[in-house]
């Protein structure tokens, strides 16, 4: 047999001679065949693999298909209402979904969680885009088509460039729904420019200072094996978790996301400055808070401190959802959206009640200030 030259990839040459060790000569026919087997996944597996450093060339092909994705859907959400426009602001252009890009009516604002997209929200706008004009921004130098002037962005400098966009887009103050960092983002907004912000729900709100140490080591040091155990607290419910062929696939996908760059750029900015424990009872606009209780990203003593702090704070537990409960639990946020900003008088649309008939209610209670003794 030809020798094959060591490679200077130490794990792959254990690989090669693992398989070689056991190409052990027979004269059977299934000695034989082993042995074909083993020689052939050699020259295909192996020795290809000698080109690919750090997997390079599936996560770059993997992030190709992540990015045509989102412009399928960029292009799709378009005939169905939400329109795809840019804003230039200090820190670049950003780019952002609009049900009535024309207007100057009061803007429902859903703003996205950390390295993902406006897209995030697209199942809830389409669901409220009759009741309300509603809008999708994609947050700088995370997964959306926004196109950012400088290479990281603290806190701060998100906060400054929602708070342009907000007067950007109508004389009048918005309604904002943030989900996870765009809940710590639209309370920061609330807390810095009380006259911008109409109302506010978070759903599963980052931005107080517990267990933010372990959060941060999760984010910067994120291995396939560590988000494979703690995925259940960011997507728990089916078909999200259980679906044989969408489940690894968006598993897959939010791994991505959350090993982006743009993500342990931002983690590495924040310190304990940027937390907003003693200022949450400095946002005086009713707020509505949504707490999925399967979160194992963030401390469930999080959602307690904000009922207790915020004066004017209405908050639920969603049992059996975990993080992302714009895609978990729709039809409960748009519910409670639809009853806390008061659209029930608007009839719903068709896109409701397909919504209705494909996810599950889940049951719900009310955060109290009591709750703090059972965590």
């Amino acid at each position: 047999m030809e020798r094959i030259s060591k490679s200077k990839n130490p794990l792959l040459d254990s690989i090669k001679d693992a398989i070689l060790s056991n190409a052990i000569p027979s004269d059977s026919i299934g000695g034989q065949m082993s042995r074909t087997i083993r020689l052939k996944l050699l020259n295909n597996i192996v020795r290809p693999a000698r080109r690919v450093e750090n997997s390079d060339v599936v996560s770059f092909a993997e992030r190709q298909l992540d990015l045509t994705l989102a412009r399928i859907v960029r292009e799709g959400l378009g005939p169905l209402g939400l329109k795809s426009c840019t804003s230039d602001n200090s820190f670049g252009q950003l780019h952002y979904y609009d049900s009535q890009p024309e207007s100057d009516e009061p803007p429902l604002i859903l703003v996205h969680g950390i390295g993902s997209s406006g897209q995030c929200f697209a199942m809830l706008a389409l669901m409220l885009m009759n009741k309300r004009r509603v809008v999708l921004p994609d947050l700088f130098h995370f997964s959306g088509f926004s196109k950012p002037n400088n290479p990281v962005m603290t806190r701060k400098e998100h906060v400054q460039s929602i708070r342009e966009f907000v007067r950007s887009l109508s004389p009048h103050a918005a309604d904002i729904v943030g989900l996870s960092l765009g809940g710590w983002l639209g309370m920061s907004l609330s807390v810095e420019s009380p006259a911008l912000v109409k109302s506010l729900t978070l759903l599963n709100p980052g931005g107080l200072g517990f267990r933010t140490h372990s959060l941060r080591d999760t984010l910067l040091h994120l291995s396939w094996n560590k988000f494979h155990s703690i995925y259940p607290g960011i997507m728990s419910v089916y078909p999200y978790n259980g679906l044989p062929v969408l489940s690894p696939l968006l598993k897959r996908g939010v791994y991505r996301v959350l090993k982006d760059d743009g993500v342990r750029d931002f983690v590495k900015t924040v310190g304990s400055e940027d937390f907003l424990d003693k200022d949450l009872g400095k946002i005086k606009c009713p707020t509505l808070l949504m707490w999925g209780m399967q979160d194992k990203l963030l401390s469930p003593e999080s959602p307690v401190a904000i009922v207790k702090a915020i004066p004017q704070c209405q908050g639920y537990w969603v049992r059996d959802a975990a993080h992302i409960l714009c895609l978990e639990a729709p039809v409960n946020v748009f519910d409670c959206i639809v009853r806390f900003l008061d659209l029930e008088r608007i009839e719903d649309n068709n896109f409701v009640s397909l919504v209705r008939h494909s996810h599950r209610v889940y049951p719900m209670q009310a955060i109290t200030t009591e709750d703090s003794d059972d965590i």
